[in-house]
């Protein structure tokens, strides 16, 4: 039985292989013709198609009651530390919003220095 298996396999290699009779004239391929240019269309709906495939798995992922599990025993809390470390007691500053505001006054970087003499 397996020889007779191994035998229709390499019957059907060997019809389906191309047969090269004759003489093999060469062109080159002209790959500017192959390129194809996808529209806005079609790269729009790509990407939300690619968008609503991944929003609909990690929701059905979030929704698993198993996974839910595993990320509860294994998983790690991360919180801001309630005071700072060390022997004061004050709270620690990140705490505060006005800690998290950008500064307006960042200094910057001077392209060239002119030296003067």
């Amino acid at each position: 039985m397996k020889w007779a298996v191994c035998g229709l396999v390499t019957a059907a290699l060997v019809v389906g292989a191309p047969a090269t009779a004759g003489d093999i004239d060469f062109r080159p391929v002209d790959t500017k013709k192959l390129v194809v240019q996808p529209s806005k269309t079609a790269a729009n709906l790509a990407a939300g198609t690619i968008n609503l495939v991944g929003q609909t798995t990690a929701s059905s992922l979030e929704g698993n009651g198993y996974i839910k599990t595993l990320n509860n025993l294994f998983g790690i809390k991360r919180s801001d530390p309630k005071f700072q470390s060390g022997p004061s007691s004050l709270p620690s500053p990140n705490m505060y919003k006005s800690t998290q505001y950008k500064n307006y006054n960042t200094p910057v970087m001077p392209t060239m220095q002119t030296i003067r003499r």
